[in-house]
């Protein structure tokens, strides 16, 4: 597809905030916001900083040396450490290189040191290959001494290592359904375990990354936030760049607080922040409508379509709660599929049987054969 150009957003000057419904919008380096926050005020930190491997950042030089990154890192995790409460979580999204492997685990032995304690290490997986399949997406790495990079790190770090998460929140369907009750559980729905595999979207153009060089995906903060598992947390993201984490922070029902010293990425956060909050509907499905959703085999993932809608609400799905926020384009594609094919067929009756009851009278009908 043709690159789209995007227009420069008119930027926040330096030090502004501003608040999107219950949201903030701090733009500012790090350090001197941080220090303005309460003591223990934040539930759920989320936040992928500045990977320190010459990325082309805006307003940010991505090129110190080991020694100096994680020192600044340090100074920036005591804040963190400040405001977290007792039993709050940070969840750190890092990546290492081929020049630089150790940078990582040379940052979480560092935090160990400055008070936090890793409470479980989970690892992202961007791209998987099993048997001669690939899913998902990852990036190449040029030259014959490193292989391709499809994973990152997510460290989860707590102050005593005993907070309690709702693991169910982001569980999966059992494979072998057999040990649903020989393991004694009401539901078929189990752990994930601590590696994700959250591919990207694919994206046509810049504009839709939000001229930002590494937005994560939005079920990333998300699971972070549903792990938690408190209800109406306070989120905070200290390199907030264009809003994602502010957009799962709304999706969960919480209250985000998002850091940024580029003012054109905290201008494309704003804007995409209040266009989020002003189309998207968060619904809550019932046992039964959960049931339904979560039927959609995820194999199923890369063939689009109406296949493809399902499992991504299964990825922002709070298999607890049942909680799961509808964008503007989810709506539209649901009703498509309910109604805009003359063959009316067992997936249709799905789609009517699952959002009906949200999305109003025009679902409330079975699809024409």
């Amino acid at each position: 597809a043709r690159e789209t150009k995007l227009v420069p957003l008119p930027a926040e000057p330096l030090g502004s905030s501003q608040l999107i419904g219950n949201h903030c919008v701090i733009c500012n380096n790090c350090l001197p916001a941080l220090r303005s926050l309460a003591d223990q005020s934040v539930d759920v930190i989320v936040t992928s900083p500045p990977y320190n491997l010459q990325i082309p950042y805006r307003s940010y030089q991505d090129d110190l040396s080991e020694a100096d990154y994680i020192q600044w890192f340090i100074r920036v995790a005591e804040q963190l450490l400040r405001i977290l409460r007792p039993d709050g979580s940070f969840f750190l999204n890092v990546a290492g290189s081929g020049s630089q492997p150790w940078l990582p685990f040379e940052l979480a032995i560092r935090l160990r040191q400055a008070g936090f304690i890793l409470q479980n290490h989970i690892v992202w997986v961007k791209s998987i290959t099993t048997e001669m399949v690939s899913r998902g997406h990852f990036k190449p790495v040029g030259g014959r001494r490193f292989l391709h990079h499809n994973h990152e790190h997510l460290f989860h770090l707590t102050n005593d290592g005993r907070v309690k998460l709702d693991r169910l929140a982001i569980g999966i369907p059992y494979q072998d359904k057999s040990n649903i009750r020989r393991r004694g559980h009401s539901r078929d729905i189990r752990c994930r375990g601590n590696t994700w595999f959250i591919p990207y979207k694919t994206v046509q153009s810049r504009a839709e990354k939000f001229d930002h060089p590494t937005p994560f995906p939005v079920e990333l903060p998300m699971w972070c936030i549903w792990l938690h598992g408190k209800s109406n947390p306070t989120v905070l993201d200290p390199f907030v760049g264009t809003g994602t984490t502010l957009l799962a922070a709304h999706d969960s029902g919480g209250r985000g607080i998002g850091i940024d010293i580029d003012a054109t990425y905290v201008r494309a956060a704003l804007n995409r922040l209040k266009r989020h909050i002003g189309t998207s509907m968060r619904i809550t499905l019932s046992h039964d409508e959960m049931a339904e959703l979560l039927r959609q085999d995820p194999s199923t993932r890369e063939k689009g379509g109406f296949q493809g809608l399902l499992i991504r609400l299964q990825d922002r799905l709070n298999k607890i709660s049942g909680q799961v926020s509808l964008t503007e384009e989810d709506m539209r594609r649901i009703h498509r599929y309910a109604f805009g094919f003359k063959s009316g067929g067992g997936w249709q009756r799905r789609l009517v049987t699952i959002f009906s009851r949200h999305l109003g009278p025009r679902l409330d009908r079975s699809p024409k054969a």
